[in-house]
């Protein structure tokens, strides 16, 4: 069960520099050490590990902490857009060693249609690049070549 779970539809923004809730900052400060960031290994829903910093910007006009370094790096491998929900999770979990420490967990989801039906339905967002494919005919075994 988390420590805490918050989650946000991507603002355009948010592409550039993601602005997490204020309710965030009750949770991140215990571990901050009067520091204004925290860089954090955050883990996706495929378990890949994502180094992100996580700041509070203490001279700003705005009281939601955002990612910045690696968050860009996440977007670009992610394909995020717009209006895609974005949850950033926290649990305690005990190490090898016996001692707690933190997990943090990021799920991205996108509304999209079936193909057949047009029915909506969320999806984890994970960008998969085309394949480049080739397709050559053959007969028997030999290529068949359209001149």
């Amino acid at each position: 069960m988390p420590l805490f779970k918050f989650s946000k539809n991507l603002g355009k923004s948010d592409i550039d520099k993601l602005a997490l809730p204020e309710q965030t900052v009750e949770h991140m400060n215990p571990m901050m050490n009067g520091s204004h960031f925290l860089d954090l290994i955050v883990v996706d829903a495929r378990s890949q590990e994502w180094k992100l910093r996580y700041y509070t910007r203490p001279n700003g006009n705005k009281k939601s902490p955002v990612f910045t370094i690696g968050w860009r790096e996440f977007v670009r491998a992610k394909g995020l857009q717009v209006e895609d929900e974005l949850t950033f999770s926290g649990y305690q979990v005990r190490a090898d060693d016996g001692q707690l420490k933190m997990k943090f967990m990021i799920d991205v989801k996108r509304q999209t249609m079936t193909f057949n039906g047009g029915e909506p339905i969320t999806v984890d967002v994970e960008r998969f690049e085309p394949v480049n494919v080739t397709a050559i005919m053959t007969f028997q075994g030999q290529p068949i070549i359209d001149n």
